[in-house]
């Protein structure tokens, strides 16, 4: 029988709509809710929020929560407890963790370099004549009888400067003293009033605090002039063993949406990354955010791949630091099984 012309006429858009509404709610209920902890909201976590702005996740079907603990130790605990999915954080954890019982497995190096600086107080740095143009072993000497500062005992800018305390050869809290004080403000604060002459963060708090012009620039770890934090494993993500046996395409979507989300930070013009920035990391400067970000996007590892080289560089800095006591084999702790 033929079919009328009219009724033809009817059922295409009919078809459409049915199409369309059968679509839509089929592409929603693939997003798969998703949550990754991270210790604070720096730049050194960029790429999730570059991430979730592209769709980069979405695309790979993940609805990605992304929550911040304000200080490692309770970004990880989160993930033992199987409260989230993922975490992306400094690797100290992922080893302490192993030497506890309790493995993680660390599936993708995010950051290849320790993007983690420091500053020091400008009054401070001219009367010892401690300058970016010494070499870092003059300037790590220049720290006796100072005191130093991270966030709190323990965290891993508080490891940095105790690092550099014992690689000029002096005995923390006796040569040099090293305390907590906090996040950024007070960080800044601290160097501005003496309190501490050296401290440690990550961008965009180094280039806030020497903007306001009583702090100069320390270290350049970012920019490799370091060896022992070249081809480090700073910036880890990672997950507990039973999720990755159990949801191995789930880490994979994540994976690929990481990856894709730090092709476009190092590729991408400033113009169009600034709004994702100043959404997130709102409170400095446009300039400042943009001096961060140039510095920051070199520490990213574009494929992800964890060597065994960066895993004993970080395992050495925790041992000299004492958190931990010997170094797990980068098998037992990590795996690039899940990278495309």
């Amino acid at each position: 029988m033929q079919i009328p012309k009219l009724s033809v006429r009817r059922l295409v858009p009919l078809f459409a709509l049915a199409c369309a509404a059968l679509l839509q709610p089929a592409a929603a209920a693939e997003l798969r809710k998703t949550k990754v902890t991270i210790p604070v909201t720096v730049l050194n976590f960029y790429p999730l929020y570059a991430g979730v702005e592209k769709g980069y996740f979405a695309k790979e079907g993940l609805d990605l929560e992304i929550i911040s603990t304000s200080g490692d130790g309770p970004d990880v605990d989160a993930l033992i407890s199987g409260s989230v999915d993922f975490t992306v954080s400094t690797p100290n954890r992922l080893m302490t963790s192993h030497a506890q019982g309790k493995p993680l497995l660390g599936i993708m190096n995010v950051g290849n370099r320790m993007s983690m600086e420091c500053f020091m107080n400008k009054e401070i740095a001219t009367g010892l004549g401690v300058s970016l143009q010494m070499p870092l072993d003059k300037r790590l000497a220049a720290l006796k009888g100072l005191t130093l500062a991270g966030t709190r005992p323990g965290a891993f800018s508080y490891l940095l400067p105790l690092s550099y305390a014992k690689r000029a050869g002096y005995v923390p809290q006796k040569d040099v003293q090293l305390v907590g004080v906090g996040g950024g403000p007070g960080m800044i604060a601290a160097v501005e009033n003496k309190n501490v002459a050296v401290a440690c963060g990550a961008s965009p708090l180094i280039e806030m605090a020497v903007a306001r012009g009583k702090s100069v620039v320390f270290t350049e770890n970012i920019r490799g002039v370091d060896p022992a934090f070249e081809n480090f494993l700073y910036e880890v993500l990672y997950v507990r063993p039973d999720f990755a046996a159990k949801e191995p395409e789930t880490v994979r979507k994540m994976i690929r949406g990481l990856l894709a989300a730090i092709k476009f930070i190092q590729t991408a013009p400033d113009a169009e990354q600034l709004p994702i920035m100043k959404k997130y990391f709102g409170g400095a400067p446009d300039d400042i955010l943009l001096q961060a970000l140039s510095t920051t996007k070199l520490g990213f590892r574009a494929d992800g791949r964890i060597t065994d080289e960066a895993v004993k560089k970080a395992a050495d800095f925790l041992i000299q630091t004492g958190a931990i006591t010997s170094a797990p084999a980068a098998k037992d702790i990590t795996s690039n099984a899940f990278l495309p």
